[in-house]
């Protein structure tokens, strides 16, 4: 059973290691014992939608995992930041994050003969700290209000579930503001150079990649749009997110290493040599912080998960094509 082998895995890791395998051979018996009843009973093997509809009912892997937990961390300060249901998800993200964070900032200070000091790595980790925290925290406060949505899904259990009209809406409520504030960088650049507006000028290259970051944010919207009013075209959120993540990469590949520098010294204040530090020192913020690699690994760790979630749907298309194919072949007149 595909779909059960896919949700067992799901709830596999979020388990303490140690004890894993014997408590996933447990569940497995449990659960495929449940289904050989359901089958017995309705006479006939059950359909993919029929044992997603059962596992749906048992629960999302994060809570199920939680129950075969003798502890339950979680962040809290004062209040609840983030529950026990998604604190391991949390770790887990955060820590590749880091890893493709930390990787990349070494690679990229190598290649360009850059001192590699703590200063490289201080910023960018906890701008990815916070991003990854910040979002959790979102999703808790969700998770608190709509106690039973599931997050992280098995990849083939995911194509069988509607996308959740509130996960559309509250893409929407987080992605209008970005769009806003980048239609007016351009006439406002103080929305990202700050009060260093005032001695300070966006250069040239931002016109080089304006456009497509631009395009990438309309088709993001459009994706939740979509889904917001088509909740059951599942595969539209993979294959978009997948596309628009993996444009990311060169995109901000392109911003990084070919577009320096972002910021340039105002024509009334060139050669005064503490504005000339502080563009290098804005400079380096946005290209090491703001747009720096921890960006350009999350782009790229998320194309690879979407292309993961992907992957049922076309598996499914293709088995729908094999199908129709054999069927048009029993149907055709015997010459």
């Amino acid at each position: 059973m595909e779909l059960l082998d896919s949700y067992l895995r799901a709830v596999k890791r979020y388990l303490p290691r140690a004890q894993s395998s014997d408590i996933i051979k447990e569940l497995s018996d449990d659960l495929r014992s449940q289904l050989e009843e359901k089958e017995t009973a309705a006479g006939c093997p059950l359909t993919d939608e029929e044992i997603a509809a059962f596992l749906k009912q048992h629960g999302d892997p994060m809570t199920v995992a939680r129950r075969y937990r003798q502890d339950s961390p979680s962040l809290t300060i004062g209040w609840e930041l983030i529950g026990p249901e998604l604190f391991p998800m949390y770790l887990i993200l955060l820590s590749i994050n880091l890893v493709i964070t930390i990787a990349a900032l070494t690679i990229v200070s190598l290649s360009m003969r850059a001192q590699i000091t703590w200063q490289t790595f201080t910023l960018p980790v906890i701008i990815q700290i916070f991003c990854v925290t910040l979002a959790f925290m979102a999703m808790n406060v969700v998770k608190r209000k709509f106690p039973q949505p599931w997050y992280y899904p098995p990849a083939e259990m995911a194509a069988m579930m509607q996308i959740k009209r509130g996960y559309s809406i509250s893409g929407l409520i987080l992605w209008s503001p970005v769009l806003l504030w980048w239609l007016a960088l351009p006439r406002f650049p103080s929305l990202i150079l700050g009060s260093a507006a005032a001695h300070l000028v966006l250069a040239p290259s931002w016109h080089n990649f304006y456009v497509p970051i631009l395009l990438l944010v309309l088709a993001s919207i459009s994706q939740r749009v979509l889904n917001l009013f088509y909740p059951d075209w599942t595969w539209l959120l993979p294959v978009m997110r997948l596309l628009i993540n993996a444009a990311s990469v060169p995109v901000l590949y392109f911003l990084l290493f070919k577009s320096q520098p972002l910021v340039l010294v105002a024509a009334a204040f060139q050669g005064v040599p503490q504005y000339e530090k502080l563009a290098e020192a804005v400079n380096g913020s946005l290209v090491w912080g703001v747009f720096g690699p921890w960006l350009w690994g999350y782009a790229g760790i998320s194309a690879l998960v979407y292309a993961w979630y992907c992957l049922p749907h076309l598996r499914r298309l293709l088995r729908g094509k094999a199908g129709a194919s054999s069927a048009t072949v029993s149907q055709s007149p015997e010459k």
